[in-house]
């Protein structure tokens, strides 16, 4: 597949250091010399110092053979404009980043598809639906949900009296219809564990299953369920708001406090809130976080779009001793910095764009892709095509490489967590666990007849070009 992504920044990045990981042909276009420089330097891949919503860009860079152009500036415009073009140009899938939300609701006179778009994403609003989730289930630092519900892939950290700390995984009596499919005992070890490894206190657990089950298998790990009520979120942009619209129209009664350092942004969220308090301060400003009462809240959520800002928060909700905290990550370079810090539960907006655009690179039986916080593991829902390799085979004559699991397979009705007898039939939801370096196999064991691309006047060097 050959792939045109537009924009460098954040989710631009993301995109282009996971398809060049998966050894796709990529050309980003990118007007900012700095990041265009950067990007070369960084990834193997094709780079235009250009704007892309110019026909001349979108030509040099080979779009009349694109399989696919991805818009993801900071700029809605561009990003229509650029796929609006490359629909004319015959490209058969486009997608755009769109952050306004009279775009992304459909309120224009001209919907998504009359636009040329094919896939409308807005981060913000994919990390405020993750951020919900957290509130929802508190106990869990990420939480993913499969097959409409029924399966649910959630970590938590492990504490240092669980359970189930300290056993091999051999000896561990874990409750029907769940399965453990990986460990992170920090940001350079990640492994999907086999008979003889052992979960330390403190590492991060990553469980997949029936959702039934899981909501009630934190004993193994925590020893205290976590409620949450009030709610104070700090940054009133587009992730804090959107938050705030999720929260007010939630079955869960919430308290909402929303803290916004700019006066005409808090005069813009009074009118588009009614449920949310909304306060006008300095987030940091400790004053005023007593005077609010702010401390006293069970969640805090640092989304402020500033790393040292959330991080600071973070600590000082630490401090204060509140229940959960959510922190947003904007530059990737902080993630180890959160986790050192005790930070467990953040929210990458970046990559959770890019997880959702990653899908629509692969094949139409592929339902859903997530790509954990650390980067270390991806997670898979797809269904079994009739003539894939591994069709009719059980998990054991599979033969998955290491680093490779099928954690449920969801079959009518049923969801099976799999043992090596059973079998793999045409038409099952398979929810796999993968690490990175081979999810590249994933096609040989799960694809049907390969598909080809439009191969004619691709740009074929690498690196910058101009």
């Amino acid at each position: 597949m050959y792939i045109i992504v537009i924009g460098g920044g954040g989710v631009g990045s993301e995109l282009a250091h996971n398809l060049s990981e998966k050894n796709f042909d990529v050309v980003v276009i990118e007007k900012n010399p700095e990041r265009a420089r950067r990007l070369g330097d960084l990834y193997d891949v094709m780079v235009l110092e250009d704007n892309g919503a110019n026909v001349l860009a979108l030509e040099k860079a080979g779009v009349r053979s694109a399989d696919m152009v991805i818009a993801v500036t900071e700029i809605d415009e561009i990003n229509i404009i650029a796929c609006m073009l490359a629909k004319r140009y015959g490209v058969p899938l486009t997608v755009a980043r769109v952050r306004n939300a009279d775009y992304a609701h459909g309120s224009t006179i001209l919907d998504p598809h009359q636009l040329g778009i094919d896939l409308m994403i807005s981060p913000e609003r994919s990390a405020a639906y993750e951020i919900s989730r957290m509130l929802h289930f508190p106990e869990a630092c990420e939480i993913e949900y499969f097959s409409r519900g029924r399966v649910m892939m959630l970590s938590l950290v492990a504490g240092p009296d669980a359970p189930i700390v300290r056993t091999p995984f051999r000896q561990l009596n874990l409750p029907p219809g769940c399965i453990i499919v990986g460990i992170s005992e920090g940001q350079d070890k990640f492994i999907i564990p086999g008979g003889n490894d052992v979960i330390k206190p403190g590492a991060r657990v990553y469980l997949l299953g029936r959702s039934r089950t899981l909501k009630d298998i934190s004993f193994l790990l925590l020893h205290e369920r976590i409620r949450i009520k009030r709610v104070a979120i700090f940054g009133g942009g587009g992730i804090g708001f959107e938050l705030a619209k999720l929260l007010e129209e939630s079955r869960s009664p919430f308290e909402v406090k929303l803290v916004e350092k700019d006066g005409e942004r808090c005069a813009q969220l009074s009118r588009e809130l009614s449920h949310t308090l909304i306060l006008h301060g300095e987030p940091t400003d400790l004053d005023f976080i007593h005077v609010e009462e702010i401390a006293d809240t069970d969640a805090v959520v640092a989304v402020s779009g500033d790393d040292r800002t959330n991080i600071i928060l973070g600590v000082l909700a630490k401090q204060w001793g509140v229940k959960k905290i959510i922190c947003e990550v904007v530059d990737p370079q902080f993630t180890p910095v959160y986790g050192a810090l005790g930070l467990e539960s953040i929210v990458n907006p970046h990559l959770i764009t890019a997880a959702q655009i990653l899908r629509f690179t692969h094949r139409e039986d592929l339902l859903s892709l997530s790509i954990l916080n650390n980067e270390r593991a991806e997670i898979l829902e797809l269904v079994l095509p009739e003539t894939a390799r591994v069709a009719h085979k059980t998990v054991a004559e599979a033969n998955f490489p290491r680093g490779m699991l099928i954690g449920s397979i969801i079959r009518g009705q049923e969801v099976i967590i799999p043992r090596g007898q059973d079998r793999l039939l045409p038409g099952d939801h398979l929810v796999i666990f993968t690490l990175p370096e081979i999810s590249g196999q994933l096609e040989r064991y799960f694809a049907a007849a390969e598909k080809e691309g439009r191969r004619a006047n691709r740009p074929l060097e690498r690196g910058k070009a101009k």
